[in-house]
């Protein structure tokens, strides 16, 4: 691996986006890459836990409403995250645990709710459609058209009817809290607590007409592994927090350590000369130096580049 020579800020900033930094970074020992990845990750943490404090302000300090809502967030993707919010409004997780003593009321809360029962018209959606308008003039809910949600272009694991029976499925056995998450120890805990079924109507309904097969009844590993770390680790931070405990602040880390890393477009770049990445606490590094630092420009500020001009200055003066 070649050394790079003398390095400048203004060295850094040309080469913002190229092979110039994950060579750098190639040449930190296992000391400083651990600093540096503790730093970033607990920074990148920290701000997720803020969005939860915030939700959690605006849900007038309901944990549970909180819970509900960040995790309705990232179960139904960025493409639909306006309309999960709205979602999460409009049928609050107060409603829902009234309701959760049957399935079949979560499922027309849920899927009524998002105005996803619009898409089918047999015989079962007709029953549930029922049993939502009686929940609704209960409620007094006002539901969300189903023209809100992306549809196209979504893959049908990720489907927002399935993702939503899914849920139901969770609620409806009373697993969806800030209590059962701070349980979570590693990967297994995360997948066990989510491996309760959609139902069947749900997995038929959605596959009918189209090509595609493997659809799962459960929200399925990829996406409990997502939830694990942007969900479940952030919540246990914020909560953790919230009551001071420095017990819970350690296991949401502790959380990350037990998950494999990552792999896309931002830890293959910081790769690329030298696997760093061992876990997810080591990925979210990785991500939060490319998205808050890289993509931004912020080379004054980023941590690696800091540690490099340092370095090097303190080098040159001897």
């Amino acid at each position: 691996m070649e050394k790079v020579g003398e390095i400048t800020l203004q060295m850094l900033q040309q080469g913002c986006g190229t092979g110039l930094c994950p060579q750098l970074m190639a040449q930190l020992d296992d000391i400083h890459i651990h600093m540096l990845f503790s730093s970033l990750t607990y920074e990148r943490m920290q701000r997720k836990g803020f969005e939860i404090t915030k939700i959690l302000d605006e849900m007038g300090s309901s944990w549970a409403q909180a819970t509900y809502a960040t995790l309705l967030r990232y179960l139904l993707g960025r493409a639909n995250r306006k309309a999960s919010e709205r979602l999460a409004s409009t049928i609050t997780h107060n409603i829902l645990m009234r309701e959760n003593a049957t399935l079949w009321g979560v499922e027309a809360l849920l899927l009524g709710g998002a105005g996803l029962l619009d898409l089918y018209d047999d015989e079962f959606v007709v029953r549930l459609k029922r049993e939502f308008e009686h929940l609704a003039a209960k409620y007094n809910i006002i539901p969300l058209k189903a023209e809100e949600w992306r549809l196209s272009g979504i893959h049908i694991n990720n489907h927002p009817a399935l993702r939503l029976a899914q849920l139901a499925a969770c609620i409806h056995e009373n697993i969806i809290s800030i209590s059962n998450f701070n349980k979570c120890k590693d990967e297994k805990d995360v997948w066990r607590l989510f491996s309760c079924e959609a139902s069947d109507y749900w997995v038929e309904a959605i596959t009918r007409g189209s090509s595609e097969r493997g659809i799962s009844s459960k929200i399925g590993y990829m996406m409990s592994h997502i939830l694990a770390i942007n969900v479940i680790a952030p919540l246990i931070l914020a909560y953790s927090n919230y009551v001071d405990s420095a017990t819970l602040n350690e296991k949401s880390l502790d959380l990350l350590y037990s998950l494999p890393a990552e792999d896309n477009v931002y830890t293959r770049h910081w790769q690329s000369v030298k696997p760093m990445a061992r876990c997810a606490f080591d990925s979210q590094a990785l991500i939060q130096l490319s998205t808050e630092y890289c993509a931004r420009r912020l080379c004054k500020a980023c941590p690696l580049a800091k540690h490099f001009v340092k370095s090097d200055a303190a080098r040159i003066a001897k």
